[in-house]
């Protein structure tokens, strides 16, 4: 992939852009991106939106009958405050674009959580509708959800997601750090960012999935975590966040590498 003609491209529809390293960075809402990347131009994706938690926080009864505590998550100017029917018509048409994207040995992680609601459980059930090769658990270990009516929530999942009913992603278990479907890694810490990926979550996809030089994307990326990792192991990445505030942090964090390199 060639990043110059990639960014001369995308120069009018992102606020930012650095190449770094192997990679490049665009400071730009995904879905004015998407456009200027070809069909089956990429190796795998990482990533993991806003799970739409500023209606649900909005919407809820504080109390829920019991005594609760709750976070709730802020992403700088973006409000994740979509009608749960605008939210799943959003992240489908994201996924038919990451869809569109990767190539027929490509692979898609996509994590995502049930949100808990009013003594309910409302899954992302809109998922299915895609080619699921697994459901990968990752075991948090703890949870910052403290509602008393629910037993503690610790865990979220990472949908691996494929091109098509077709196509068979590339995937070679021995060179995973984890081996089974369920990832126990503690969340990461000492990060700016409200909601980043452990660094170990990142490599396993990455390792198990992908060969050196090839390409790997994040659509939210944060923090950069997802680029981190592909540059720790010479893998060539796109990194794609709205907010300025987290795009700063994620090329200072993979220049910190360069650096020391």
């Amino acid at each position: 992939m060639n990043f110059e003609k990639l960014k001369i491209e995308a120069t009018n529809k992102a606020d930012h852009i650095t190449i770094i390293g192997n990679g490049i960075l665009f400071n730009a809402d995904c879905f004015d991106i998407f456009p200027f990347i070809a069909d089956n131009s990429v190796d795998l994706v990482i990533t993991s939106p806003p799970y739409n938690k500023g209606f649900w926080s909005r919407n809820r009864n504080i109390n829920n009958g019991f005594k609760t505590k709750s976070r709730r998550i802020t992403y700088g100017d973006f409000d994740d405050d979509l009608t749960p029917e605008d939210y799943e018509t959003q992240q489908r048409n994201i996924l038919k674009e990451l869809c569109r994207i990767i190539k027929p040995t490509g692979s898609i992680f996509y994590n995502h959580i049930d949100i808990l609601y009013k003594h309910t459980t409302i899954h992302p059930k809109y998922i299915y509708d895609f080619p699921l090769k697994q459901i990968i658990i990752w075991n948090r270990k703890n949870t910052p959800k403290l509602d008393k009516s629910y037993f503690f929530p610790i865990n979220e999942y990472i949908f691996w997601i494929k091109k098509d009913l077709k196509s068979i992603p590339k995937f070679d278990r021995k060179n995973a750090l984890f081996q089974k479907n369920i990832w126990d890694i503690t969340p990461a810490v000492k990060n700016d960012f409200p909601a980043p990926y452990p660094l170990d979550l990142v490599k396993n996809c990455i390792l198990s999935t992908t060969n050196e030089n090839d390409v790997v994307l994040d659509c939210f990326n944060g923090s950069g975590t997802t680029c981190l990792g592909a540059k720790e192991l010479n893998r060539k990445f796109i990194g794609i966040e709205k907010e300025k505030k987290y795009y700063d942090i994620a090329v200072a964090r993979i220049n910190k590498t360069l650096e020391v390199i």
